[in-house]
Formats: structure tokens, C-alpha cells, sequence
């Protein structure tokens, strides 16, 4: 049996002194000289505990009657700086149980908590945001004085306990409550739901924006932040508006940019066409007006030649061919200079009483003079006596259009004109049997310089029908064609009756 109070005693992690009632020692174990800092032989049974350090508040408890049954704890320092806590234990016969403990580790981690905890209250206190602490019954656990102060918060409302109810109908009193408490408690949920931090921005009812992090514990309550970002939010809205204005001012130049490339090109490819088109106008012109001087020059050296001896009727062969090659250059000109003064932007429309039937059968008769080798097939009779049109420049249109179907109908000797009144207009349609045109080519027929693909090899300008359209529309008509390659072309031109009120004499076309 004592060598089992030994080795229990031996085997207890505090210095054990076992004391009898006239305070000697009568054991002890081995861990007591480690606490104390003893040699072997400073602590022996039988000796009296004076020389023990500490032992002095327990010989005071010893001679105090009032301590019987109930223990003293007090500490003291040992030289090396180590605390010791001394329990002194007695029992009802008088003796003693002396424990010694090293609590030098313990007294550290109570400074080193303590320290923090001064610390963590600095850091607390001195937060530019709120801080606060809910439990999982929406009950305030802390804040520190930023929260306080970004809510105008009274001090009974900042203590450990408080209903988040409650601080948040005193808000609602103050003015600066949520704006929107539906979605308050949205980012709550939020943070629940991921078990991680979630931010939400929140207005208030004073117009401030605040920032809210959510941190969910693990007991069911939660840490928020609330940062007041309105002054950030308000520039982020003045930057993103001020981006949406310039890229919006970018867009629109860049369209602007992109519109004037592209009129640009298309100008610039325009211009490259009419070139294209004034050179081959330029050629075809000069082969066109050589052409009937070439008859003038042949006819007349053959008038030399025969000399005083001229047959009436080779004479009059010759005449005719002269004047007809005249009226061919006649025409030419007539047609240049009015696109000319079409050009510049001014044309003369001389509106008078005009025998359209007339003007049509003296087209043709000048025709035929010209080509002796077509015939035309007149069909004109419902034509109105008189319309309202510049005779003139519809001799022009018709010269044009008749000149044009003899000139695309070289194989054929037919030309049929029809004519009739139709709901206060007047439609003259003049149609061959001709090469005709492609498809391709009827949008484009009546541009200046336009000449179809079916005209190859066959003289011609290409201002002749840009010509007839203008003086038709300055008439107030307008001009249709039907055709295809190989089946002959219609030209029908509509003309008003009576011109139209309003419609001065003379005509400025810009």
C-alpha cells in the first residue's frame, strides 16, 4: 500500500506536500523540487515547511481557525520569473496537502488574450466602417462606434442584447432606415445559403447608398460590415454615364466616318464612271457627227464630178442625202446643247397649245426621210387636238425615241406609233422589232452615257433617253419600256392633257 501512495503520488502532474499537523513534511513527490526549482535533498520529510518558498500565506491560513476545511490559493514568483500557484488544502485531523502548479504558460496566454483583446477593441473602435454582431436571434452581440455613428445610434441601443427590431424602428424614425425593407435581409439569406460572405448595396431613406457584408457564423448569427460607398456609386453612375455618352459619341462618329468613306466611294467610283462614260461620249459623239459629214462630203464631191450635167433626179438623190445628214447633225447638236443646259441646271419649257397628233406624223416623216429603209405603222388618231406641252422639246423626245427604234431595228423595216387618251393623260407607245435589252440593263437605261449591251456596234451617245426622261418628267409625264434581248423594245411615254396648277412657264431643273 505505500508503495502505491508513492507511485500515484509520484505519477500527478503538480508538486505534492504532504504536511502533518505541526506542518512537517511527511512526504512529497518529485515534481514538487521541479516546480520549485529545488536540488535533490532541498525537501525531506520531517522538515518544517519555513523554508519552502510561498509557505508563508499557508502557515497564516494554518493559524486560522477559520480556514479549517477549506482550501487557500494564492501565487508568487519564483527568481527565475516563473509563477506559481500554491494550494493549500486542509483536512480534519490537522494535516496538510500542499499543491504546487507552474502557471507561467497560463499567465501568458491570459496576458497574450488580454493584450489582443485590448488590441482587437482599438481596432474596433478606430473602423472608418461599422461593425456588428448578431446572434442567431437577431440580437445585438457588439458594435463599434462607426456603426453608432453612421446611424445616429443612442447608447442603450449599441448594448449587448438588443433586438435588431428595435434598431432598426429607430432608423426607420430617424429618416435613415432601408429604403426598401423587403429586400433588406436579402443578402442575409444569401450568405446563409452559400455559408460564405455576400454584399448587397442598400439605399437608405436619406439618399445615402451603403454597402452591406454579410458573414455568417456557424451558431446561426452573423458579422456585418456597412460601409458608406454613396459618394463611389454616385461617381461610378457619373463615369459609367459619361462612358455610355462617349461611346455613344463614338458610335455616332464612327457612322459618320463610315457614311462619308462610303459616300466618298461611291462619289469617288461615280466620278470614275462619268469619266469612263464622258470618254466613250466623246468617241461615240465624234463618230456620230462624222458620220453624216462623211455623206454631206461624199455627196457633194459627186455633184462636183458630174458637173453641169446633173440629172433631176440624181440631184435630187444627193439633196435629199445632204439634208437629212444636215438634220442628223441638226439633231446631234440639239441633243448636246439640252444636255448641256440640263447640266448646268437650267432648261426653257415653253408650255402652248401643241398638236401632239401633228408633231408625231412630222417626227416620222423626218424620219423616213432620214431612213429610207423602215416604215411607220401610225395608229393616232384618239389623241386629244391640243395638250398643254413646249412642242419643241417634245420634238426632241419623239425624234429620239423614233431615231432609236430605226437605229435598234436593223434588220426590220417596221416601226409602229400608237397613241391614245387615257384618265387626263395622253400615252405614246413607239415599239421595233429589234435587238432589244437585257433584263439586267432596264434599271439603267435612262442614266447619262448608259448604252445597253445589246448596242454593241451600233452608234449611239448615251444621253438621248437620260434626255427624253428629263424633258417627260419637267412635262410632269413619265416613261416606261418593255423589253427583252431579241424581241423588239416598247417606249411609252405619258403626258398630261392640261398642265398642272401651279406649273409656271418656265422651268429651273437644279
Amino acid at each position: 500500500m505505500p508503495h502505491s501512495f508513492e507511485a500515484i503520488l509520484e505519477n500527478l502532474p503538480q508538486g505534492i506536500v504532504l504536511l502533518d499537523s505541526a506542518n512537517t513534511v511527511t512526504a512529497f513527490n518529485s515534481r514538487t523540487l521541479d516546480i520549485l526549482g529545488l536540488p535533490d535533498g532541498a525537501l525531506r520529510r520531517g522538515m518544517n515547511i519555513d523554508g519552502l518558498p510561498g509557505t508563508a500565506d499557508c502557515r497564516a491560513a494554518a493559524c486560522s481557525r477559520l480556514t479549517i476545511g477549506r482550501q487557500n490559493t494564492s501565487q508568487f514568483a519564483l527568481p527565475d520569473g516563473r509563477m506559481i500557484s500554491l494550494t493549500c488544502a486542509p483536512s480534519r485531523n490537522g494535516s496538510w496537502i500542499l499543491s504546487y502548479e507552474d502557471i507561467s504558460t497560463h499567465i501568458r496566454a491570459e496576458h497574450n488574450l488580454t493584450e489582443q483583446h485590448r488590441r482587437f477593441d482599438a481596432a474596433l473602435s478606430n473602423m472608418p466602417h461599422g461593425l456588428c454582431m448578431f446572434d442567431s436571434e437577431k440580437k445585438l452581440i457588439l458594435c463599434n462606434a462607426s456603426y453608432a455613428r453612421m446611424y445616429d445610434l443612442p447608447d442603450f441601443l449599441t448594448q449587448p442584447g438588443t433586438p435588431l427590431v428595435d434598431i432598426l424602428a429607430y432608423r426607420s424614425r430617424q429618416g435613415n432606415g432601408p429604403a426598401d425593407t423587403a429586400t433588406y435581409f436579402d443578402v442575409v439569406f444569401e450568405a446563409t445559403a452559400r455559408g460564405a460572405p455576400a454584399s448587397q448595396n442598400i439605399a437608405l431613406s436619406d439618399g445615402r447608398i451603403i454597402k452591406i457584408t454579410h458573414n455568417p457564423m456557424q451558431n446561426g448569427g452573423y458579422v456585418a460590415t456597412h460601409e458608406d460607398v454613396t459618394r463611389t456609386v454616385r461617381l461610378a453612375e457619373e463615369l459609367r454615364h459619361h462612358h455610355d455618352q462617349l461611346e455613344i459619341t463614338v458610335q455616332s462618329r464612327t457612322a459618320e466616318v463610315e457614311r462619308q468613306a462610303r459616300e466618298l466611294e461611291r462619289m469617288l467610283s461615280q466620278e470614275r464612271n462619268i469619266n469612263q462614260l464622258q470618254r466613250q461620249f466623246v468617241a461615240m459623239a465624234s463618230h456620230e457627227f462624222r458620220t453624216p459629214l462623211a455623206i454631206i462630203d461624199a455627196a457633194a464631191q459627186r455633184l462636183l464630178r458630174k458637173g453641169g450635167a446633173v440629172e433631176p433626179e440624181f440631184l435630187n438623190d444627193k439633196v435629199e442625202q445632204i439634208r437629212a445628214s444636215v438634220s442628223r447633225i441638226v439633231d446631234l447638236m440639239e441633243s448636246v446643247l439640252s444636255d448641256g443646259r440640263l447640266d448646268t441646271g437650267k432648261i426653257d419649257i415653253s408650255y402652248d397649245e401643241c398638236a401632239l397628233g401633228a408633231l408625231i406624223r412630222t417626227c416620222c416623216e423626218r424620219q423616213s426621210a432620214i431612213s429610207k429603209t423602215h416604215g411607220f405603222v401610225l395608229d393616232i388618231d384618239g389623241l386629244p387636238e391640243f395638250i398643254d406641252a413646249d412642242p419643241r422639246s417634245l420634238g426632241q423626245v419623239f425624234t429620239n425615241l423614233l431615231s432609236n427604234a430605226v437605229k435598234y431595228a436593223p434588220g426590220r423595216s417596221e416601226i409602229r406609233v400608237a397613241a391614245w387618251e387615257d384618265r387626263g393623260n395622253v400615252k405614246v407607245a413607239i415599239s421595233d422589232d429589234g435587238v432589244g435589252i437585257d433584263a439586267e440593263d432596264l434599271p439603267r437605261l435612262f442614266q447619262r452615257y448608259f448604252r445597253a449591251r445589246t448596242s454593241t456596234g451600233i452608234a449611239g451617245t448615251g444621253i438621248g433617253l437620260n434626255l427624253v426622261k428629263q424633258i417627260v418628267e419637267l412635262h410632269q409625264g413619265s416613261i416606261e419600256v418593255r423589253s427583252a434581248r431579241g424581241c423588239g423594245s416598247t417606249f411609252t411615254v405619258t403626258l398630261p392633257i392640261k398642265r398642272a396648277p401651279g406649273v409656271s412657264v418656265r422651268k429651273d431643273v437644279a
